[in-house]
Order: structure tokens, then C-alpha cells, then sequence
């Protein structure tokens, strides 16, 4: 499978606290900036800032951090399952997340996220 835009997700509990953070001391470029969902780039990667909010059902979780964007999600998780990993669980998209994504894990047990945009916007993930 061939991937592509490398994206690290961290979960925070204070949106504008942890974009004033990286900003400020990183001097990263931010790309986008909502309440539940920032982007900040540098060099050829992103780093996503995933708000917690309370009562949320999602947690950090083993799949938290390696995010690979693929073109079709359903052979992407042929491909971790036939190389020996394992598929945890697939989110469809909904109104705000305009991507199908997946928790696997690699032969080691090690979480990874694919991700396969299907939004009508642009993919602001994806590197230019």
C-alpha cells in the first residue's frame, strides 16, 4: 500500500493552550484552528491537536499518534491483515470528520490510524 502525509494526532484537554504551545515554542505553522480539531505543520509533516471534551467518549488511545492517509481504507486493511497485523476498528465519517479512519495494529501490536479523505473540501492534510 502506498501511503502518504504523515499526520501525529495528539489528544488535549485545552485546544487554545496547546496551539499557543506549539506556536510558540516550535514556531510551527498553524493550517487550521477549531475548537475540536487543530492542524499545525513543519517541514513535510503535520502534527493534529484532537480535543477531549469532557463526557467524550474517545480517549488517548494505542492508535494515537502514526496516522497514514491511504486512497481506499477497505484494501489498506487487507493489506495490515494479510502482512500479519490486525484491525481494530473503522469510524465512518460523519457531519464534522470528513474521513473514513481505522485503528490497526502492526505485527508487533503497535496502533497506527489510516485515514482516507472523502470530504468535498479540501484535504488540508495533504502536503503540497
Amino acid at each position: 500500500m502506498k501511503v502518504r502525509d504523515p499526520l501525529f494526532i495528539l489528544y488535549v484537554h485545552d485546544m487554545e493552550r496547546a496551539v499557543n504551545f506549539y506556536r510558540a515554542t516550535f514556531e510551527l505553522t498553524l493550517i487550521q484552528h477549531s475548537p475540536g480539531w487543530s492542524m499545525l505543520r513543519f517541514g513535510g509533516s503535520t502534527i493534529a491537536l484532537h480535543m477531549l471534551f469532557p463526557g467524550n467518549t474517545e480517549s488517548t488511545s494505542p492508535h494515537a499518534g502514526l496516522s497514514f492517509q491511504v486512497a481506499d481504507l477497505d484494501r489498506a486493511i487487507e493489506e495490515v491483515v494479510a502482512a500479519g497485523g490486525k484491525h481494530l476498528v473503522t469510524r465512518e465519517p460523519d457531519g464534522f470528520v470528513p474521513v473514513r479512519m481505522c485503528e490497526v495494529q502492526d505485527s508487533e501490536g503497535n496502533g497506527i490510524e489510516l485515514r482516507q479523505h472523502i470530504g468535498k473540501g479540501p484535504d488540508l492534510t495533504s502536503i503540497k
